[in-house]
């Protein structure tokens, strides 16, 4: 029987809870990992982390190590920018978990090393671990994220973003020199990244959902003392947005959402409701509270019977990379989806699976569709759950890391 291998894990933000989509995914692929490996978990904070989310990562973990981040991290981002690199490589360097691993490798000597995201680049590079075969799951190209930014922003914003961009691209095509294998959430990011970095062993592995989780089929979901449960009244329905409300992208999509279609939307069902589901919002985003019919519903700990509740899931996003959960989540649900062509990009839908908007007068035609049509609702609804079902179980979907690793 061949002995198990022992990987070092370096994830740039604590995988658990999974309430975000960077979160999903690492925590998946721990789970993933330590099924088939002995897994070494060295991660950073920039909050609180409970008691119980310690414990859980501690049972999937020989070890884990988490150094928390306080505002000095920006101190570090603004040097590292000052000294031609990356502000990310800076915001998320910690001497204390470089020290960590460095102790570790005394006592174990580690197969491999599996780094997540291209912010945890400069503790691949550490001496102790020349030798040890790198993997990096960048997840997205986030170079080409950051030039988007610069190409949106004006003045000194759109400068920053601008080099920003060019070092984490930099950033990004030594990772692939370097690291024996290299892993994107989509086959679309794979390519961008191939377009400037033909030689490196790339691979793609998409993000799938618990089901389990996400069940469909409850008559009710149960939040506090609320029983939240489908409106069966014509003109009362409720849009749901989900996602972290201090992301740019999210932000600005919502801020979109709100100006250009939503104000249509009151006037043709004024008891609809905009439900706005998130981790942190943005200042502009707590603004929007108790406007239009409009709520915000920060930092819940359970999003289902937002999901439960919902007539319509909206992703009105216009700058997207990778692949977004929330259109996941949605499908899992039940709950019919519209969304920009950005936002569903990264997933193999078709036109019956999500129904698909750009401009305010589609988003308007659509959502008046499906607040009109139960049929439509419905027809939707088990388009994209058969969809989820068939495609994104998240033992199929991680299975090229099982591959790269030989594990």
């Amino acid at each position: 029987m061949t002995p198990r291998q022992n990987i070092l894990f370096v994830v740039h933000r604590v995988p658990f809870p999974p309430d975000r989509g960077d979160r999903i995914r690492s925590f998946h692929l721990l789970k993933f990992l330590s099924a088939r490996a002995n897994v070494w978990l060295a991660t950073l904070s920039d909050e609180h982390v409970e008691q119980e989310s310690i414990r859980e990562l501690e049972s999937y973990c020989e070890e884990v190590s988490i150094e928390p981040l306080n505002l000095t991290r920006y101190v570090r981002g603004a040097i590292t920018l000052a000294c031609g690199s990356s502000v990310t490589e800076g915001i998320f360097l910690s001497k204390k978990l470089k020290e960590t691993i460095t102790n570790w490798t005394s006592g174990v000597q580690f197969d491999s090393v599996v780094g997540f995201c291209s912010s945890v680049a400069p503790y691949l590079d550490l001496p102790v671990l020349k030798n040890v075969p790198k993997y990096v799951d960048l997840v997205d190209v986030d170079s080409e994220k950051f030039f988007e930014y610069a190409a949106t922003k004006g003045g000194g914003k759109g400068l920053l973003y601008g080099i920003e961009a060019k070092r984490v691209r930099k950033l990004e095509t030594r990772l692939g020199r370097e690291c024996a294998g290299v892993t994107f959430v989509t086959e679309p990011e794979s390519e961008i990244y191939r377009s400037f970095m033909p030689t490196a062993n790339i691979k793609f592995a998409v993000n799938g959902i618990d089901l389990d989780y996400f069940d469909c089929d409850k008559q009710h979901y149960v939040d506090g003392d609320k029983i939240h449960a489908k409106q069966s009244e014509a003109d009362v329905h409720n849009c749901l947005f989900v996602g972290a409300l201090d992301y740019p992208p999210n932000v600005q999509g919502l801020l979109w959402f709100q100006e250009h279609v939503w104000p249509t939307i009151q006037q043709r069902f004024p008891r609809s409701g905009l439900q706005i589901v998130g981790r942190n919002p943005a200042p502009e985003i707590v603004a929007l509270d108790h406007h239009m019919n409009i709520q915000i519903h920060a930092n819940v700990p359970d999003v289902r019977p937002y999901y439960y509740a919902a007539s319509v899931a909206i992703a009105p996003l216009k700058i997207a990379r990778g692949l977004q959960n929330k259109i996941l989540e949605a499908f899992a649900m039940k709950t019919p989806v519209i969304s920009t062509p950005y936002a569903v990009e990264g997933l193999s839908i078709k036109s019956e699976h999500a129904m698909i908007a750009s401009e305010p007068q589609e988003w308007v035609n659509c959502i008046n569709q499906l607040f009109h049509s139960e049929a439509d609702r419905t027809k939707y609804a088990n388009a994209g759950h058969d969809f989820v079902k068939t495609n994104h179980s998240w033992e199929t979907c991680l299975q090229p890391f099982a591959e790269l690793l030989n594990i």
